[in-house]
């Protein structure tokens, strides 16, 4: 049984994408190497994303001079504006507020920065901030001026912990996915706001010692503080037995992830889906049998057989993310300029 609801997806490189030349109007069509574009996200009933603002120096797309921050703003600066295009065209819908746009037939997307560099400063996070972006991770794996990332040893940096403090003052939601062990264990200790991972898994479960994915004390952390971990659908993050010559994953993946993940919550209401879909990698990095949104019915299916009931299954499809926007952005209206 394919139970039919609507999909929230936290965390998806839309605007990477689209400037990485996809013309993401459009359908993907080579199923092999793509699955995102907006019509593949309303074909899977996917209704809302966080849509990510994403820079890294070594980036070939959106890189940046390492430790210019102007130029780290110009990069990000250009995914704002793609996203600010579609939602003036009607392709998107930007929320900014405490309600979801539930009669909306656009695609509504919520903003979340992967790494944090194209905030130049604290005086910055306005500017930002009233132009829709809602939930910032301090660093992607390589780190940046503010934290250390996850192929990295250090935390925070000075200008890190007054960032934290300035995004706390605006209410923003602070994303740990990338974050190295050290930089968690400092923001947990600089805030005791919400803390989410958009687009993380378990550690014990993979038996690996990267940083990428979360320790079980770190995902008790984030439950505890009320957050939500959204799977990420990265084969390598879902394999245990993962290699160059051996890239699949599969459903069963997902499961024994997620069930980890609400033992640890003592619930099944606070996973989601992160799904990363084509970030960085294509379709053949995606589990067999959902290498596309359209397929993540069969993902409902097997959680239904292994107990999950409709509350719960509607929880993990949308309603974990749903709850967490509604109560962390309380009534703002600000609208984009």
């Amino acid at each position: 049984m394919q139970m039919q609801t609507h999909w929230v997806d936290g965390h998806v490189d839309l605007a990477y994408i689209a400037l990485g030349g996809r013309d993401i109007l459009q359908k993907c069509t080579a199923r092999q190497d793509e699955c995102i574009s907006i019509p593949d996200l309303n074909k899977g009933h996917v209704k809302t994303i966080a849509g990510t603002i994403y820079t890294s120096p070594e980036d070939h797309i959106l890189g940046y001079k390492k430790d210019d921050s102007n130029d780290a703003f110009l990069q990000g600066k250009k995914q704002l504006d793609l996203y600010l295009d579609l939602h003036k065209q009607g392709h998107i819908q930007l929320l900014h507020a405490k309600q979801l746009v539930n009669n909306s037939s656009s695609l509504e997307v919520l903003l979340l920065m992967e790494g944090a560099d194209p905030i130049r400063n604290i005086d910055d996070v306005s500017w930002w901030y009233n132009r829709g972006l809602r939930i910032v991770g301090l660093t992607w794996s390589t780190g940046t001026r503010y934290a250390g990332g996850n192929d990295c040893t250090h935390g925070l940096t000075d200008e890190g912990k007054a960032l934290v403090q300035t995004l706390d003052a605006h209410d923003m939601l602070h994303d740990a996915s990338h974050l190295s062990v050290q930089s968690f264990e400092d923001l947990v200790s600089c805030t005791d706001r919400v803390i989410i991972a958009s687009h993380s898994n378990s550690r014990n479960v993979l038996q690996s010692d990267s940083q990428r994915n979360l320790l079980d004390e770190q995902a008790k952390e984030i439950f505890k503080r009320g957050g939500v971990i959204g799977l990420n659908l990265c084969t390598m993050f879902l394999s245990k037995t993962f290699s160059d010559t051996s890239q699949t994953a599969t459903i069963d993946d997902c499961v024994e992830h997620i069930f980890h993940l609400c033992d640890l919550a003592g619930n099944r209401n606070q996973i989601a889906l992160g799904s990363d879909f084509d970030g960085g990698f294509t379709p053949k990095h995606l589990p067999i049998g959902l290498k596309h949104p359209s397929q993540l019915p069969y993902l409902l299916d097997r959680l239904q057989e292994q107990g999950f009931d409709e509350n719960e299954l509607h929880s993990f499809a949308h309603g974990a993310w749903e709850r967490l926007y509604e109560n962390q952005f309380s009534g703002v209206q600000n609208q984009p300029v």
